[in-house]
């Protein structure tokens, strides 16, 4: 589980501050899905930026430039490569035909080996599944979101990916994993894996005012934000997405597969129905709370734990999934 964070400002309506601000809130907020490392990607002229390091957001310093139109970032809890080893960690670089790119992942992808020796793609010393995406795009040689569509469709697992060009064309590519999109009156788009992240990181920055709305994504959907600020939406083929194991491996870690999130209709909830409603919004498995309440856990141990995605990962280890057979 990691964060994807980022915003666009197609009318260049922040201030430098403000611009560090709203940077800092969205990658300090994101640090609820990981804190292994943490990193952005930037247009500076028609270059492209990216400031990464193998440390928890807050301990960073976003210096970001006066007019950036677009920023994108990653905060990362590792399941694959190693966090020290900074190529490992995210915004990857990437070149496809002329175009540079910068693309980070949020989730777990289980077929990234096959589709290496499928495509006969090149050897790197970068060991994390999410870097087979950059490879298959470089692979294409062009850049927009029908290539990026393609390579969606062959990435089986749970994903929602974002893409960042040299000309400022910001994608955002939602897959199984979470995604959330408010725009502002002004045109400024801010976007966070969950809904959750994405108040928290706003609510710190005073100076967003004003009306704004959801912009609503879909498992399938590519939304490209271009620096003019228009919006353009369209499909990847989802039947690979869909294709899911019981198990994924991740090093010496087991999941389960995701599930879709709750939907309550019932007007009496329980307790129960609003710790899964809130761990499926953050990213988390319906599969696995169940696991803990059966193991004993009460409801505000498993409560604490979301808060800690490392502490929750190594219990289920510890406590479920290494007493198993395989």
């Amino acid at each position: 589980m990691c964060g994807l964070f980022g915003f666009s400002d197609p009318k260049h309506t922040l201030t430098q501050k403000q611009i560090r601000r709203l940077t800092t809130a969205l990658a300090t907020a994101s640090e609820q899905r990981g804190t292994d490392a943490s990193g952005i990607a930037y247009v500076q002229g028609q270059s492209l930026r990216i400031y990464k390091r193998p440390r928890p957001a807050h301990e960073m310093t976003w210096l970001v430039p006066l007019h950036t139109t677009a920023v994108m970032g990653h905060t990362r809890m590792t399941t694959q490569g190693d966090g020290t080893f900074n190529p490992n960690n995210h915004p990857f670089p990437g070149v496809s035909g002329q175009t540079r790119f910068a693309l980070a992942h949020n989730g777990v992808l289980h077929n990234d080996d096959d589709l290496k020796e499928r495509y006969h793609l090149p050897k790197t010393n970068i060991r994390t599944d999410s870097y087979v995406a950059v490879q298959l795009l470089e692979q294409d040689g062009r850049l927009d979101a029908e290539t990026i569509g393609n390579a969606a469709s062959l990435l089986e697992g749970t994903f929602s990916l974002s893409v960042l060009d040299q000309f400022n064309n910001l994608y955002l590519i939602k897959g199984n994993s979470p995604l959330c999109i408010y725009r502002f009156e002004n045109g400024l788009l801010c976007y966070a894996s969950t809904a959750d992240i994405l108040k928290e990181a706003l609510n710190r920055c005073r100076f967003l005012s004003g009306s704004k709305e959801i912009i609503g994504i879909s498992e399938g959907d590519i939304l490209c934000i271009r620096p003019d600020g228009r919006l353009q939406m369209s499909r990847f083929d989802t039947t690979n997405l869909n294709k899911r194991l019981r198990w994924w491996n991740c090093g010496d870690y087991y999941f389960f597969e995701p599930k879709q999130n709750r939907i309550l209709t019932d007007d009496t909830r329980t307790p129960l129905d609003e710790l899964l409603e809130t761990a499926c919004n953050m990213g988390f498995i319906e599969d696995d709370i169940l696991m803990l309440l059966e193991e004993g856990f009460c409801e505000e141990e498993i409560e604490a734990m979301l808060n800690s995605p490392g502490l929750f990962y190594r219990t289920l280890m510890e406590e479920i999934y290494a007493p198993m057979e395989y």
